[in-house]
């Protein structure tokens, strides 16, 4: 899932598999996959993070039928904007569940997915002041960016995320060298929430992590901080 929308005509047909055309609106609006094509896929979706799984009774989610044989009921209402690794906007629905460590499958396919799932990150902002491990939207300081290179159309059928939470280092706010790294990424990007430069694509991740100005934090594979991937 997570599968970007992007407002780019044939790019959004690649990042949305199932999509179809409709009066009004180019794309139908996404279902979630259905139990079948999970455990296909190596997911066992009774064991995702619980209260986390959407359903037709979600407030962000309806009852619906789609002709993708691997999608089941429950249509997901609730878009959201962010950036793909390029920095292109895309759209994306909202993620049907949290995955923790023990929803893979203990087999060759869930091994697969495992793989899959932490080779392709979500960045997730946190604001400075908030809770540095927390997805909630209200603790975020600009939208999310997805890792959407190596192979990601072709070799993630699910959409499994590693969440990711980039936090600018003190080296990158206090000291000139820093900040003048910054002042170039605002001057590209513009201010976030937190008045610090909004970050649009992956090379600045890496750029910026190499120069010991952004440190990368992801939840513990444990599942100590909540679930560690979403789908």
């Amino acid at each position: 899932m997570l599968r970007g929308l992007l407002i780019l005509g044939a790019a959004f047909v690649a990042l949305q598999p199932g999509a179809t055309a409709q009066k009004g609106f180019p794309f139908d609006t996404p279902f979630d996959f259905n139990d079948k094509f999970y455990r296909q896929n190596g997911v066992e979706p009774d064991l995702f993070e619980e209260g986390t799984h959407v359903t037709p009774d979600s407030p962000n989610a309806t009852s619906g039928k789609s002709k993708d044989k691997t999608r089941n009921k429950t249509r997901i209402l609730e878009v959201n904007g962010g950036y793909d690794s390029v920095g292109a906007l895309l759209y994306y629905p909202a993620p049907p569940a949290f995955v923790p460590a023990e929803a893979f499958l203990d087999n060759e396919k869930g091994e697969a997915a495992l793989e899959i799932a932490n080779k392709f990150r979500a960045f997730i902002f946190p604001k400075a002041k908030g809770l540095p491990l927390s997805p909630a939207p209200p603790n975020r300081r600009q939208d999310n960016m997805f890792d959407t290179s190596s192979g990601y159309l072709t070799v993630n059928p699910l959409g499994l995320w590693r969440i990711t939470f980039p936090a600018y280092t003190d080296a990158a706010l206090n000291t000139p060298e820093g900040q003048a790294k910054l002042a170039e990424l605002e001057s590209r990007n513009g201010l976030d929430l937190d008045g610090t430069p909004i970050i649009k694509r992956l090379s600045e991740i890496n750029e910026l992590e190499a120069l010991g100005y952004l440190d990368l934090n992801q939840r513990p594979e444990d599942g100590s901080a909540g679930s560690p991937w979403v789908v």
